[in-house]
Protein backbone atom coordinates (compact mmCIF):
# COMPACT_ATOMS: atom_id res chain seq x y z
CA UNK A 1 0.00 0.00 0.00
CA UNK A 2 1.81 3.47 -0.85
CA UNK A 3 1.47 6.09 1.52
CA UNK A 4 0.29 9.74 -0.06
CA UNK A 5 3.88 11.17 -0.12
CA UNK A 6 5.11 7.94 -2.15
CA UNK A 7 1.84 8.72 -4.58
CA UNK A 8 2.92 12.16 -4.63
CA UNK A 9 6.44 11.03 -5.53
CA UNK A 10 5.49 9.32 -8.20
CA UNK A 11 3.24 11.93 -9.58
CA UNK A 12 6.03 14.52 -9.61
CA UNK A 13 7.91 12.51 -11.36
CA UNK A 14 5.27 11.65 -14.41
CA UNK A 15 4.78 15.17 -14.73
CA UNK A 16 8.75 15.68 -15.47
CA UNK A 17 7.92 12.93 -17.96
CA UNK A 18 4.54 14.13 -19.51
CA UNK A 19 6.33 17.83 -19.77
CA UNK A 20 9.55 16.53 -21.34
CA UNK A 21 7.87 14.36 -23.82
CA UNK A 22 5.53 17.62 -24.49
CA UNK A 23 8.56 19.77 -24.63
CA UNK A 24 10.48 17.05 -26.88
CA UNK A 25 7.30 16.79 -29.79
CA UNK A 26 7.02 20.48 -30.19
CA UNK A 27 10.75 21.19 -30.64
CA UNK A 28 10.94 18.80 -33.22
CA UNK A 29 7.28 19.35 -35.43
CA UNK A 30 7.10 23.34 -34.90
CA UNK A 31 9.45 25.69 -36.14
CA UNK A 32 7.87 28.97 -37.10
CA UNK A 33 7.76 29.82 -40.74
CA UNK A 34 9.65 30.72 -42.94
CA UNK A 35 12.49 29.70 -40.39
CA UNK A 36 11.71 26.38 -41.02
CA UNK A 37 13.59 26.17 -44.27
CA UNK A 38 16.83 26.61 -42.72
CA UNK A 39 16.47 24.90 -39.42
CA UNK A 40 20.39 24.08 -39.31
CA UNK A 41 20.99 28.32 -38.78
CA UNK A 42 17.68 29.10 -36.76
CA UNK A 43 17.39 26.09 -34.57
CA UNK A 44 20.92 25.03 -34.00
CA UNK A 45 21.09 22.29 -31.58
CA UNK A 46 17.29 21.24 -32.17
CA UNK A 47 18.32 17.39 -32.46
CA UNK A 48 20.14 17.69 -28.28
CA UNK A 49 16.97 19.39 -27.37
CA UNK A 50 14.84 16.63 -28.44
CA UNK A 51 17.25 13.39 -27.63
CA UNK A 52 17.46 15.48 -23.90
CA UNK A 53 13.64 15.40 -23.13
CA UNK A 54 13.37 12.25 -24.19
CA UNK A 55 15.80 10.95 -21.74
CA UNK A 56 13.31 11.38 -19.17
CA UNK A 57 11.37 8.00 -20.28
CA UNK A 58 14.04 6.52 -18.05
CA UNK A 59 12.56 7.69 -14.87
CA UNK A 60 9.50 5.15 -15.45
CA UNK A 61 10.49 2.83 -12.78
CA UNK A 62 10.28 5.51 -10.59
CA UNK A 63 6.67 6.42 -11.24
CA UNK A 64 5.77 2.80 -11.14
CA UNK A 65 7.38 2.15 -8.18
CA UNK A 66 8.13 5.50 -5.96
CA UNK A 67 8.72 3.55 -2.51
CA UNK A 68 11.71 1.59 -4.30
CA UNK A 69 15.30 2.18 -3.23
CA UNK A 70 16.48 1.34 -6.75
CA UNK A 71 14.53 3.53 -8.17
CA UNK A 72 14.88 6.42 -5.63
CA UNK A 73 18.78 5.33 -6.68
CA UNK A 74 17.85 5.95 -10.20
CA UNK A 75 15.99 9.12 -9.74
CA UNK A 76 18.87 10.53 -7.67
CA UNK A 77 21.35 9.60 -10.09
CA UNK A 78 19.12 11.43 -12.95
CA UNK A 79 18.78 14.76 -11.19
CA UNK A 80 22.23 15.00 -10.68
CA UNK A 81 24.95 13.72 -12.71
CA UNK A 82 23.11 13.43 -15.57
CA UNK A 83 20.96 16.55 -15.61
CA UNK A 84 24.06 18.97 -15.27
CA UNK A 85 25.40 17.20 -18.38
CA UNK A 86 21.87 17.98 -19.89
CA UNK A 87 22.60 21.46 -19.77
CA UNK A 88 26.25 21.27 -20.89
CA UNK A 89 25.14 19.70 -24.08
CA UNK A 90 22.40 22.43 -24.24
CA UNK A 91 24.50 25.12 -23.94
CA UNK A 92 26.73 24.12 -26.34
CA UNK A 93 24.81 22.72 -28.91
CA UNK A 94 22.98 25.88 -29.08
CA UNK A 95 25.98 28.30 -28.73
CA UNK A 96 28.83 26.43 -29.94
CA UNK A 97 26.58 26.21 -33.62
CA UNK A 98 26.06 29.45 -33.48
CA UNK A 99 29.92 30.14 -32.71
CA UNK A 100 31.20 27.44 -35.38
CA UNK A 101 32.72 25.96 -33.02
CA UNK A 102 32.14 21.93 -32.85
CA UNK A 103 35.59 20.92 -30.77
CA UNK A 104 33.36 20.46 -27.58
CA UNK A 105 31.47 17.58 -29.14
CA UNK A 106 34.09 14.60 -28.24
CA UNK A 107 35.57 15.98 -24.70
CA UNK A 108 31.94 16.67 -23.51
CA UNK A 109 30.43 13.11 -25.19
CA UNK A 110 33.50 11.45 -23.31
CA UNK A 111 32.84 13.22 -19.95
CA UNK A 112 29.22 11.90 -20.42
CA UNK A 113 29.82 8.32 -20.80
CA UNK A 114 30.48 7.52 -17.55
CA UNK A 115 26.84 9.44 -16.47
CA UNK A 116 25.50 7.36 -19.09
CA UNK A 117 26.79 3.80 -18.37
CA UNK A 118 25.82 4.71 -14.47
CA UNK A 119 22.17 5.72 -15.59
CA UNK A 120 21.86 2.66 -17.77
CA UNK A 121 23.09 0.24 -14.84
CA UNK A 122 20.51 2.43 -12.40
CA UNK A 123 17.79 1.66 -14.83
CA UNK A 124 18.97 -2.27 -14.84
CA UNK A 125 18.75 -2.18 -10.86
CA UNK A 126 15.67 -0.50 -10.70
CA UNK A 127 14.07 -3.09 -13.28
CA UNK A 128 15.43 -5.68 -12.06
CA UNK A 129 13.04 -7.64 -9.36
CA UNK A 130 13.89 -6.97 -5.53
CA UNK A 131 15.92 -3.77 -3.62
CA UNK A 132 19.59 -4.14 -5.49
CA UNK A 133 20.52 -0.86 -3.67
CA UNK A 134 21.24 -2.12 -0.23
CA UNK A 135 24.13 -3.05 2.48
CA UNK A 136 24.49 -6.96 1.57
CA UNK A 137 22.87 -6.45 -2.16
CA UNK A 138 24.51 -6.22 -5.52
CA UNK A 139 24.98 -2.25 -4.73
CA UNK A 140 25.96 -1.14 -1.27
CA UNK A 141 24.32 2.37 -0.13
CA UNK A 142 27.59 3.55 0.83
CA UNK A 143 29.46 3.26 -2.78
CA UNK A 144 25.86 4.27 -5.19
CA UNK A 145 26.51 7.38 -2.89
CA UNK A 146 30.01 7.66 -3.83
CA UNK A 147 29.42 7.35 -7.35
CA UNK A 148 26.34 9.93 -7.45
CA UNK A 149 28.47 11.88 -5.66
CA UNK A 150 31.73 12.00 -7.87
CA UNK A 151 30.24 12.37 -10.82
CA UNK A 152 28.00 15.15 -9.65
CA UNK A 153 31.28 17.03 -8.71
CA UNK A 154 32.72 15.79 -12.77
CA UNK A 155 28.88 17.13 -14.25
CA UNK A 156 29.10 20.29 -11.95
CA UNK A 157 32.43 21.22 -13.02
CA UNK A 158 31.96 20.24 -17.11
CA UNK A 159 28.62 22.68 -17.04
CA UNK A 160 30.73 25.49 -15.39
CA UNK A 161 33.23 24.92 -17.91
CA UNK A 162 30.67 25.63 -20.29
CA UNK A 163 28.96 28.67 -18.37
CA UNK A 164 32.22 30.32 -18.43
CA UNK A 165 32.66 29.50 -22.44
CA UNK A 166 29.32 30.56 -23.22
CA UNK A 167 29.95 34.36 -20.79
CA UNK A 168 33.18 34.39 -22.40
CA UNK A 169 31.60 34.53 -26.64
CA UNK A 170 28.93 37.09 -24.86
CA UNK A 171 31.53 39.37 -23.84
CA UNK A 172 33.94 39.07 -26.95
CA UNK A 173 31.83 38.42 -29.72
CA UNK A 174 31.74 41.36 -32.05
CA UNK A 175 35.39 41.56 -32.24
CA UNK A 176 36.03 37.94 -32.92
CA UNK A 177 33.28 36.82 -35.33
CA UNK A 178 30.75 39.06 -35.73
CA UNK A 179 30.04 42.39 -37.10
CA UNK A 180 27.00 43.55 -36.07
CA UNK A 181 26.53 42.64 -32.29
CA UNK A 182 22.91 41.88 -32.69
CA UNK A 183 23.75 38.84 -34.54
CA UNK A 184 25.10 36.69 -31.35
CA UNK A 185 21.99 36.28 -29.17
CA UNK A 186 23.60 37.90 -25.64
CA UNK A 187 20.21 38.14 -23.70
CA UNK A 188 19.59 34.55 -24.37
CA UNK A 189 22.94 33.64 -23.50
CA UNK A 190 22.84 35.34 -20.07
CA UNK A 191 19.20 34.31 -19.47
CA UNK A 192 20.09 31.17 -20.42
CA UNK A 193 22.91 31.00 -17.49
CA UNK A 194 21.20 32.55 -15.03
CA UNK A 195 18.45 29.22 -15.46
CA UNK A 196 20.91 27.02 -15.59
CA UNK A 197 22.55 28.76 -12.30
CA UNK A 198 19.58 28.13 -11.04
CA UNK A 199 19.12 24.31 -11.71
CA UNK A 200 22.27 23.68 -10.96
CA UNK A 201 21.53 24.68 -7.29
CA UNK A 202 18.17 22.86 -7.64
CA UNK A 203 19.79 19.72 -7.96
CA UNK A 204 22.27 19.59 -5.65
CA UNK A 205 19.60 20.52 -3.17
CA UNK A 206 17.59 17.50 -4.13
CA UNK A 207 20.75 14.94 -3.85
CA UNK A 208 22.17 16.71 -0.25
CA UNK A 209 19.58 16.95 1.37
CA UNK A 210 18.22 12.95 0.44
CA UNK A 211 14.86 13.90 0.65
CA UNK A 212 12.19 12.39 -1.54
CA UNK A 213 9.32 15.12 -0.64
CA UNK A 214 12.31 17.52 -1.54
CA UNK A 215 13.23 16.47 -4.65
CA UNK A 216 9.45 16.11 -5.80
CA UNK A 217 8.84 19.90 -5.49
CA UNK A 218 12.29 20.10 -6.84
CA UNK A 219 11.11 17.59 -10.05
CA UNK A 220 7.87 20.34 -10.48
CA UNK A 221 10.35 23.77 -10.28
CA UNK A 222 12.62 21.80 -13.10
CA UNK A 223 9.37 20.77 -15.50
CA UNK A 224 8.40 24.27 -14.98
CA UNK A 225 11.77 25.44 -16.20
CA UNK A 226 11.29 23.67 -19.01
CA UNK A 227 7.92 24.96 -20.24
CA UNK A 228 9.69 28.66 -20.15
CA UNK A 229 12.41 27.50 -21.95
CA UNK A 230 10.46 25.88 -24.41
CA UNK A 231 8.95 28.64 -25.26
CA UNK A 232 11.80 31.21 -24.87
CA UNK A 233 13.51 29.48 -27.79
CA UNK A 234 9.80 28.60 -30.17
CA UNK A 235 10.89 32.17 -32.06
CA UNK A 236 14.44 31.69 -33.13
CA UNK A 237 16.64 34.26 -31.19
CA UNK A 238 19.47 34.21 -34.25
CA UNK A 239 19.13 38.43 -36.62
CA UNK A 240 19.97 36.92 -40.08
CA UNK A 241 17.07 37.91 -41.73
CA UNK A 242 15.96 34.68 -44.07
CA UNK A 243 17.11 34.76 -47.45
CA UNK A 244 17.75 33.06 -50.34
CA UNK A 245 20.89 31.54 -50.80
CA UNK A 246 22.79 33.72 -52.82
CA UNK A 247 26.11 32.04 -54.03
CA UNK A 248 29.29 34.11 -53.86
CA UNK A 249 31.67 33.92 -56.04
CA UNK A 250 34.43 32.69 -54.47
CA UNK A 251 37.88 35.19 -54.37
CA UNK A 252 40.76 32.38 -55.03
CA UNK A 253 44.28 33.63 -52.78
CA UNK A 254 45.68 30.39 -52.93
CA UNK A 255 45.29 27.15 -50.94
CA UNK A 256 45.82 28.11 -47.57
CA UNK A 257 49.39 28.14 -46.36
CA UNK A 258 51.05 26.07 -43.85
CA UNK A 259 51.83 28.04 -40.73
CA UNK A 260 55.95 28.08 -41.91
CA UNK A 261 54.85 30.26 -44.82
CA UNK A 262 52.49 32.68 -42.95
CA UNK A 263 55.52 35.30 -43.12
CA UNK A 264 55.86 35.06 -46.88
CA UNK A 265 55.31 38.51 -47.71
CA UNK A 266 53.59 37.85 -51.19
CA UNK A 267 51.33 35.35 -49.40
CA UNK A 268 50.37 37.46 -46.61
CA UNK A 269 49.85 40.40 -49.46
CA UNK A 270 47.63 38.50 -51.68
CA UNK A 271 45.68 37.21 -48.82
CA UNK A 272 44.90 41.25 -47.71
CA UNK A 273 44.12 42.08 -51.61
CA UNK A 274 41.69 39.00 -50.99
CA UNK A 275 40.38 40.32 -47.87
CA UNK A 276 40.09 43.62 -49.26
CA UNK A 277 38.36 42.66 -52.86
CA UNK A 278 35.82 40.94 -50.72
CA UNK A 279 34.64 43.33 -48.23
CA UNK A 280 35.49 47.13 -49.52
CA UNK A 281 35.42 45.91 -53.64
CA UNK A 282 32.17 44.45 -53.86
CA UNK A 283 31.19 46.12 -50.62
CA UNK A 284 30.53 42.99 -48.27
CA UNK A 285 30.61 45.27 -45.32
CA UNK A 286 27.45 46.51 -46.55
CA UNK A 287 25.77 43.40 -45.26
CA UNK A 288 24.65 43.95 -41.84
CA UNK A 289 25.00 40.12 -40.23
CA UNK A 290 28.35 39.99 -42.24
CA UNK A 291 31.03 37.32 -40.38
CA UNK A 292 34.06 36.71 -40.43
CA UNK A 293 32.94 32.88 -41.16
CA UNK A 294 31.48 34.54 -44.50
CA UNK A 295 34.73 36.63 -45.52
CA UNK A 296 36.26 32.96 -44.66
CA UNK A 297 34.26 31.15 -46.94
CA UNK A 298 34.68 33.51 -50.22
CA UNK A 299 38.39 33.54 -50.02
CA UNK A 300 39.18 30.00 -49.14
CA UNK A 301 40.44 30.21 -46.07
CA UNK A 302 39.84 29.34 -42.19
CA UNK A 303 38.21 31.30 -39.84
CA UNK A 304 40.72 30.72 -37.46
CA UNK A 305 43.75 32.43 -40.27
CA UNK A 306 41.73 35.00 -41.29
CA UNK A 307 40.65 36.27 -37.55
CA UNK A 308 44.53 36.56 -37.04
CA UNK A 309 44.92 38.62 -40.18
CA UNK A 310 42.12 40.66 -38.77
CA UNK A 311 43.51 41.27 -35.74
CA UNK A 312 47.17 42.04 -36.10
CA UNK A 313 46.34 43.99 -39.32
CA UNK A 314 43.43 45.87 -38.45
CA UNK A 315 42.87 45.38 -34.73
CA UNK A 316 39.89 42.76 -35.12
CA UNK A 317 37.02 42.08 -37.79
CA UNK A 318 34.23 44.14 -35.98
CA UNK A 319 36.79 47.10 -36.11
CA UNK A 320 37.78 46.67 -39.57
CA UNK A 321 34.51 46.28 -40.77
CA UNK A 322 32.42 48.94 -39.17
CA UNK A 323 35.09 51.50 -39.62
CA UNK A 324 34.40 51.12 -43.40
CA UNK A 325 30.47 51.63 -42.35
CA UNK A 326 30.77 54.80 -40.31
CA UNK A 327 33.16 55.97 -43.61
CA UNK A 328 30.38 55.16 -45.77
CA UNK A 329 27.86 56.70 -43.86
CA UNK A 330 29.80 60.23 -43.37
CA UNK A 331 30.11 60.01 -47.39
CA UNK A 332 26.45 59.34 -48.42
CA UNK A 333 25.39 62.06 -46.15
CA UNK A 334 27.53 64.05 -48.11
CA UNK A 335 26.74 62.90 -51.52
CA UNK A 336 23.40 63.13 -50.54
CA UNK A 337 22.19 66.13 -48.53
CA UNK A 338 18.87 65.52 -48.21
CA UNK A 339 19.34 61.84 -46.93
CA UNK A 340 18.81 60.40 -43.19
CA UNK A 341 21.21 59.39 -41.35
CA UNK A 342 18.72 56.26 -40.94
CA UNK A 343 18.58 55.98 -44.42
CA UNK A 344 22.69 56.58 -45.09
CA UNK A 345 23.20 53.67 -42.02
CA UNK A 346 20.91 50.83 -43.71
CA UNK A 347 22.45 51.80 -46.75
CA UNK A 348 25.70 50.87 -45.39
CA UNK A 349 25.52 48.06 -43.52
CA UNK A 350 24.11 49.26 -40.07
CA UNK A 351 20.71 47.79 -39.15
CA UNK A 352 19.51 51.72 -37.91
CA UNK A 353 20.76 54.95 -37.34
CA UNK A 354 20.57 53.95 -33.38
CA UNK A 355 23.43 50.93 -34.10
CA UNK A 356 25.28 53.25 -35.93
CA UNK A 357 25.35 55.60 -33.14
CA UNK A 358 26.09 52.93 -30.57
CA UNK A 359 28.98 51.68 -32.72
CA UNK A 360 30.11 54.98 -33.42
CA UNK A 361 30.52 55.67 -29.74
CA UNK A 362 31.72 52.31 -28.87
CA UNK A 363 34.72 52.58 -31.56
CA UNK A 364 35.10 56.46 -30.63
CA UNK A 365 34.81 57.95 -33.47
Amino acid sequence: MLSPLSYFCGLAALAFIITGLVVAAIRWFHMCQPYDRQPEYYYPGRPFVVGIYLNALVLLPYVLHPDSTDAWYLVRLYFLPVTLFHFTLLLFSYFGNVMQWRRWRVPALISGLPMALALLFALVLAIWPGEQIADGGVVSLFAARCVLYILGLVATAVCAMALVIVLRWARSFDEDDFSNPADFPVVSARKWIGLVLTNIVLCWTGALFDSRALLAVIMILLASSSVVFIISILHPKRNRPLQEADPEEEVSAGSEPAPADQNNSDSHRMLLDAIHQVVVEREAYQEPHLTIQDVADRIGYSRSYIAGIFKSEFGGFFTYVNKLRIESVEKYLQENPDATVQEAAEVSGFLSRRAYYNVKAKMNQ
